[in-house]
């Protein structure tokens, strides 16, 4: 899990309202990997509750402070997601080279992390049924597109793989959020300073 950021100077008496209902998963600063989070806006700050870990983990996202043009608005924007599905054992041979997956990568003993990671081939098994229900035996050759190990292959099985969904995130609270910044930088002349900067969003 990813070290707490420093949260930042917000007005104490500011009332948290209420977090987003949506489950979306959201790629973390310090590590690259993706988690299950929700929203929820405090004052004028974003605030991103991760689930399953302290409150002191959180993340905080100060306009004034983090967000000085519409490039680090589309930065942010692109760090959030659908939350990805498991691939379930019925539908392995639906996946096809090219596929992007999010895999669980063991990074040491009973740690596993989520990073993005590129179907190239899969090596397809006998089926079996356990108690009822169907077991996938194949194989699947990835290649890491984030964390430690990116550009490394691995042969995973199928418990380690989610498929990502392509659709845009519909959550309110991080459209309101986001919408409203980037509002405010055009209003305000901050799509000035990125028409002068240069190069891609940062994933």
């Amino acid at each position: 899990m990813p070290s707490a950021r420093k949260r930042k100077a917000l007005a104490p008496a500011a009332p948290r309202r209420p977090a987003s209902r949506s489950r979306l998963e959201y790629r973390a600063p310090v590590d690259g990997a993706w988690y299950y989070v929700r929203v929820a806006l405090q004052g004028r700050a974003l605030r991103v509750m991760y689930e399953e870990f302290p409150e002191e983990q959180d993340e905080w996202y100060d306009p004034a402070a983090d967000l000085a043009s519409p490039r680090d608005v589309a930065a942010l924007r692109a760090r959030f997601r659908a939350p990805s599905p498991p691939l379930d054992d019925g539908r392995c041979s639906d996946l096809r080279p090219g596929a992007q997956l999010c895999v669980a990568c063991p990074l040491g003993v009973d740690e596993l992390k989520h990073y993005d990671a590129v179907l190239e081939s899969v090596s397809a098994a006998d089926h079996e049924t356990v108690d009822g229900e169907e077991r996938c035996l194949c194989r699947f050759s990835v290649r890491w597109a984030g964390g430690p190990l990116t550009g490394d292959r691995a042969d995973v099985s199928i418990d380690r793989i989610c498929c990502v969904w392509p659709s845009p995130v519909q959550d309110p609270v991080l459209a309101e959020f986001l919408d409203g910044v980037s509002k405010s930088l055009v209003d305000g002349g901050g799509n000035a300073m990125a028409s002068s900067s240069s190069g891609s969003v940062a994933p």
